[in-house]
């Protein structure tokens, strides 16, 4: 059966499609982190990461049938691709596998057409560097936020294939995180691709720091972007909102940051926060950051995060009126997860929690504006 997309989105987030479904959905055949998803009309597609080289599908109109596992995707095992469906067809673009043994970032784009259950591998690559990159849908094309910097990401890996001992491998990654922001090019150009011309587009430059794993929702023709990596293990705690023009030129405004979890006095920023809206509300939950790492660069530690311990984060925060609320806390500190919004509600597929556990635990996520609290279900 072929379906007709509404809206989707990616590594983070959906546009509003379908309708309100406030059961519990059956968890993941497999506990995935650090892949990708996204909805078209009432099913859902999550997979690659944790997964390896697989891709499922769930009606959520039918949850009880359970999870059908599509075909093997032939890019091989990815982690961190930019996933998202145009036009009822699902685009995985990029991601970071093992090739010939050696761990590398790709540029390469795939399609899947549920119609025939068949990947195609498209012939195009990106021209920037998609891993860390955030993607969402805007008409019929895929924009990516961000994302780290091809030959410097490979590069790293390279150089430490290469390493033969302890001290020389050390050597390699003092070099590679004794470096400004600046220093690393994170991608600064929004840029999107057009499945129907297939061609890629330069839509300007960021009003703001090139981001990793940066959380992005849509709503209507504006994108709020939340946080995510200025560097390898320091965040930033800053949040943008784009509008899309009707001529497609980006206009860019600076919102509030994104205040301190309940107890603590300073936000260091988080990366692979669960991003979405729930209704007309922007959701923000989890993430992982390395507490103290913000301080630390600013002092003049460029390796900033050095003997910080990683922490993924509980809080979630809802966004609403111009301002940051906290909202309760999710079941377990966790990131780097699908989270797609369905009608009213936000849905959590997996994620990692401590020590890059992958988890296989499907949320549906409501919000109560009277008491402003989120609930998981």
């Amino acid at each position: 059966m072929k379906l007709a997309l509404k809206t989707s989105l990616v590594v983070g987030l959906a546009a509003a499609a379908g309708s309100a479904f406030a059961n519990v959905y059956p968890n993941l055949p497999v506990a995935i982190k650090q892949g990708g998803g996204a909805l078209i009309n009432d099913t859902v597609y999550v997979g690659l990461g944790s997964a390896g080289d697989k891709f499922f599908a769930l009606d959520l109109k039918n949850a009880n049938k359970g999870w059908t596992e599509l075909a093997t995707f032939p890019g091989g095992s990815l982690s961190q691709p930019v996933v998202a469906a145009v036009d009822g067809k699902i685009y995985v673009l990029g991601g970071v596998g093992t090739v010939n043994g050696l761990v590398t970032s790709t540029n390469d784009a795939y399609e899947y057409d549920p119609s025939t259950n068949k990947w195609t591998k498209l012939a195009t690559r990106s021209p920037l560097g998609l891993v860390g990159g955030t993607g969402f849908v805007y008409k019929d094309r895929i924009y990516v936020v961000g994302g780290t910097n091809l030959e410097i990401f490979n590069g790293f890996f390279k150089d430490n294939a290469a390493a033969k001992t302890d001290a020389e491998k050390g050597a390699v990654a003092a070099h590679y995180f004794d470096k400004r922001t600046q220093d690393y090019f994170f991608n600064t150009i929004l840029f999107s691709y057009q499945p129907s011309t297939n061609k890629w587009y330069n839509d300007g430059h960021l009003d703001f720091k090139g981001r990793a794993g940066a959380g992005v929702a849509i709503k209507g023709n504006e994108f709020i972007v939340v946080n995510g990596e200025i560097k390898p293990g320091l965040r930033t705690d800053k949040v943008n909102l784009g509008i899309i023009g009707s001529d497609g030129e980006v206009k860019y405004k600076e919102l509030r940051d994104l205040p301190p979890n309940p107890g603590e006095k300073v936000q260091d920023g988080v990366a692979g926060a669960y991003t979405g809206y729930i209704g007309k509300y922007l959701f923000v939950a989890g993430g992982a950051n390395f507490p103290g790492a913000h301080e630390a660069y600013e002092k003049g530690n460029l390796h900033a995060h050095k003997g910080l311990a990683k922490i993924y984060q509980k809080a979630a925060f809802i966004y609403a009126d111009g301002k940051w609320s906290y909202a309760g806390d999710l079941p377990v500190g966790s990131g780097y997860g699908v989270a797609l919004s369905y009608g009213n509600d936000l849905l959590i597929f997996g994620g990692e929690t401590d020590e890059g556990k992958p988890l296989a635990e499907v949320y549906v996520v409501t919000y109560d504006p009277a008491t402003k609290r989120v609930t998981f279900k």
